[in-house]
């Protein structure tokens, strides 16, 4: 039996907070590093101190030897032990066989070597006294022994220690509100360029990134893409005026063929002039429904559509639009199908925007999904609002096209003998956007659009 182990997911952090842990990693890793070095030369510089002095002691208890033999030697020895504190400084005496002449000990310590050099020992009781002991020898039959406490050393080092890591985690907590300050000043500069940004995706081209008295890095980029903003806004606007001019022009010549054709419609008497006319009729009905939608999704995109947002049943609303498409559906043998009906799920959106966004998908469900088929609704509550999944038992879109067929006049090959001007998800997609919503496209045992839109 194999036990799945629960797998741990890291949280992302943000840019303000990778700056502020890496300013603050270097810090204290610096602050280690100086710390170890002023102990580490401390230490050398004490024990160089106590070293000088234990050679010194020898080396004039060397030239007493020299001058005036051992009975000066251990004269000397005995006023100094009467003089000074015995339990910091140790001297000792002895003859050959290491048998005490002189010194406040009695006897040659067992953690000392008996030849001459360098010893340090450290006693393991609860008050722990270190030595430093150096065993020299005077002539061929005396023997020295000199040593020092030091153990006030040893203290000095570990005040220094506390004093640096007291600085270090003053300084670490000055690195930690400093971070805090840098986190939230920083994400709120970065939140305002996001917020910037979202505003403009859909379509509000007048908004300006908020630049600071700083004048630092953020702020010059700032100034670059406001600039931006401002030549594509200009280009924008005329886009757009062309567009609107376009659409127009051609609309007022396109309206008044409309009305001479319908006028020469009773004079077509004979049945293949009547169909001819009917067909230029449909033909110019097509263009001015192309030409209004062109203009609805570029005034939705720029933001000059005037909308009126407000809460909205959306369940009603879509209930409104089965009954519209419902005879169509009757037509073609379809059937549509609405699950999970909730009275009391509303969204805040654009009632006529919101509804011919569901009516040009419902259109598409009915347009290319087979007869004798169902087109099932499925309305849901999401984590940020509501969902609408639109299912038919179509074909679907290839997943490598999927993305284009939201772009204007788009249309899969294998629809295009079908009527439409690959408009309808363009402004499905541009009704979304402007209410903050999502749009997926999936091929789940035929085609579904599944729209998501925010309660709030």
């Amino acid at each position: 039996m194999k036990i799945k182990l629960p797998q741990l997911t890291i949280p992302r952090l943000s840019l303000a907070l990778k700056f502020a842990l890496s300013f603050g990693s270097i810090f204290i890793i610096t602050t280690f590093a100086f710390e170890g070095f002023v102990s580490e030369t401390s230490e050398h510089f004490m024990e160089k101190e106590i070293d000088t002095r234990l050679q010194t002691k020898s080396e004039d208890l060397s030239d007493v030897y020299e001058l005036g033999g051992i009975q000066l030697v251990q004269e000397l020895i005995k006023r100094r032990t009467e003089q000074e504190n015995s339990n910091t400084k140790i001297y000792l005496l002895t003859d050959a066989n290491y048998n005490k002449l002189s010194g406040n000990i009695s006897s040659w310590p067992e953690e000392v070597p008996k030849t001459p050099g360098w010893t340090e020992v450290e006693d393991e009781s609860d008050t722990p006294v270190e030595f430093k002991f150096l065993s020299v020898s005077l002539g061929e039959q005396y023997h020295l022994l000199l040593g020092l406490d030091t153990f006030k050393e040893e203290e000095l080092e570990d005040q220094v220690f506390l004093v640096f890591l007291g600085a270090l985690l003053l300084s670490l907590s000055g690195g930690i509100i400093a971070g805090i300050i840098l986190h939230k000043s920083l994400k709120k500069r970065l939140t305002l360029i996001n917020t910037t940004c979202s505003e403009i995706m859909l379509g509000r081209f007048s908004k300006r990134i908020p630049v600071s008295k700083t004048s630092d890095e953020i702020d010059v980029m700032a100034h670059t893409l406001n600039s931006m903003l401002d030549r594509i806004e200009t280009l924008m606007d005329g886009i757009r005026h062309v567009t609107d001019n376009i659409a127009h022009d051609l609309r007022t010549p396109l309206t008044r063929l409309h009305g001479r054709l319908e006028r020469l419609l009773p004079l077509a008497e004979n049945g293949s002039n009547r169909k001819h006319v009917e067909a230029a009729i449909s033909e110019v009905d097509q263009l001015l429904i192309t030409f209004a939608a062109l203009l609805s999704i570029t005034r939705l995109e720029t933001g000059e559509l005037e909308t009126n947002f407000k809460a909205i049943s959306l369940s009603d609303l879509i209930e409104d639009a089965i009954d519209i498409y419902e005879p169509i559906a009757e037509d073609k043998g379809q059937k549509i199908v609405l699950q999970d009906k909730l009275k009391d799920l509303t969204v805040l959106g654009d009632r006529d925007l919101i509804t011919q966004c569901f009516s040009n998908v419902l259109d598409n469900a009915l347009k290319y999904g087979p007869a004798d088929s169902t087109i099932t609704i499925d309305l849901s509550p999401s984590e940020t609002g509501a969902k609408v999944v639109i299912h038919d038992e179509g074909s679907g879109i290839p997943e490598a096209e999927q993305s284009k067929v939201l772009e204007r006049f788009y249309r899969v090959e294998s629809s295009r003998n079908l009527p439409g001007n690959g408009l309808g998800l363009s402004l499905v997609a541009a009704v979304i956007r402007i209410h903050n919503g999502q749009l997926k496209l999936e091929n789940n045992n035929g085609f579904q659009v599944e729209i998501t839109l925010p309660t709030k």
